[in-house]
């Protein structure tokens, strides 16, 4: 069976106030030399093991991976490449902040094989980015795109945040228009969350944010919706939208619990049923691997039950919903036997429906996903 790779570069230039990532503000010349043995070790015990799969998409993530100079990026796509057996058509994706990238790092970036470029714009407003701790301006957003598609990318991605702090309906509508303007093939919307350990939690705690209500978020998203709609855009996944036939190949690995491998300091991976999670401090990570051992911190082998609900969970988010053959198909068992009542209800409350084949999210269902999870 195919797999996904995924790739994690912990480091960044700064750390944004939003952000709760493994990630980690570089400090020192000589961290990521390290780091990148580090990795190209862990590539390396894992080419014997993963020698019978093969590779369906890369996904190089972070931090940020355009830290790295094109170089070592084009090296370390072309060491996996000769590593592990892969699709002649493999979509291999990278992530990249503005403030990293020049024309020289995007046409190594392009040459090493990457054709998939997600660009983290956040926002076409400059004070928000600033806010938002980000490193890079509207115009340098702007410049990156024309950038990419120079250097001969086809397939870009912007990232977008909404519901941030003092952001208004008509602020995000600026944002989206200028953003949709460019032309990208999928864009990836996030509303913001505040989260524990972040400066931003910090923040919230102290009465120091100011956020959107939750009718002020409520509206924003729909408007995303529609807005994205009218311009050609399938809301394929809750947060992501894309034109015909440009879906992340990756992500849909995720949304259909189908088994990656994840290689980086805190990466996760889940093969055969086992999940599990790499050390997530970069000097222990360059630590376990310098002794020749996997830098596994922690796994869990899930149960049959577990593994039936995440795979209705991460269903439950796409546009198909989850259809009753496939989830019969890989449990040998109808879902309605399993999770009937939940089904039921769910549907009495109009937050789900049933089709033919398959169970879906309602219009409603779609703003209040995670309730639906929960159960």
């Amino acid at each position: 069976m195919d797999l996904g790779l995924y790739l994690h570069l912990p480091f960044c230039i700064s750390k944004c106030p939003y952000c709760d990532f493994n990630s980690y503000p570089l400090t020192e010349g000589k961290e990521l030399e390290h780091y990148l043995n580090a990795l190209y070790g862990e590539i390396e015990i894992y080419s014997e093991k993963m020698k019978n799969r093969n590779i369906e998409s890369i996904y190089f993530g972070g931090g940020t991976p355009t830290v790295l100079s094109g170089l070592s990026i084009y090296n370390i796509i072309n060491y996996c490449k000769k590593t592990f057996k892969m699709n002649k058509e493999i979509e291999i994706t990278i992530e990249a902040n503005p403030g990293t990238l020049s024309k020289r790092k995007l046409k190594l970036i392009y040459q090493s094989g990457v054709n998939r470029l997600s660009i983290g714009g956040q926002s076409f407003d400059d004070l928000l980015l600033k806010k938002l701790g980000r490193i890079h301006t509207v115009r340098e957003i702007i410049e990156s795109y024309y950038m990419a598609r120079e250097a001969g990318f086809k397939n870009i991605n912007i990232d977008i945040m909404y519901a941030l702090p003092e952001q208004s309906l008509k602020n995000l509508k600026t944002t989206l228009k200028k953003a949709v303007k460019l032309k990208p093939e999928h864009v990836s919307i996030y509303g913001l969350t505040i989260n524990p350990g972040t400066k931003y939690y910090y923040d919230y705690q102290n009465n120091l944010l100011k956020l959107p209500s939750e009718d002020e978020e409520y509206d924003m998203f729909k408007w995303i919706i529609n807005f994205l709609k009218q311009n050609n855009y399938e809301q394929y996944e809750i947060s992501n939208f894309a034109l015909p036939s440009k879906r992340s190949v990756h992500n849909q690995i995720y949304w259909k619990n189908q088994e990656y491998l994840g290689i980086g300091a805190g990466a996760y991976s889940y093969l055969k049923g086992y999940r599990y999670g790499n050390i997530k401090k970069p000097v222990r990570y360059i630590s376990k691997i310098s002794e020749g051992k996997l830098p596994i911190d922690e796994g869990e082998r899930l149960s049959l039950k577990k593994r039936m609900a995440e795979t209705i969970i991460l269903g439950l988010r796409t546009k198909e919903g989850i259809g009753f053959k496939r989830f019969r198909e890989r449990f040998k068992i109808d879902i309605d036997n399993v999770f009937g009542t939940q089904i039921d209800k769910l549907i009495n409350l109009k937050l789900i429906k049933r089709e033919k084949n398959k169970i879906k999210l309602s219009k409603d269902g779609i703003f209040v996903a995670n309730v639906v999870f929960r159960e």
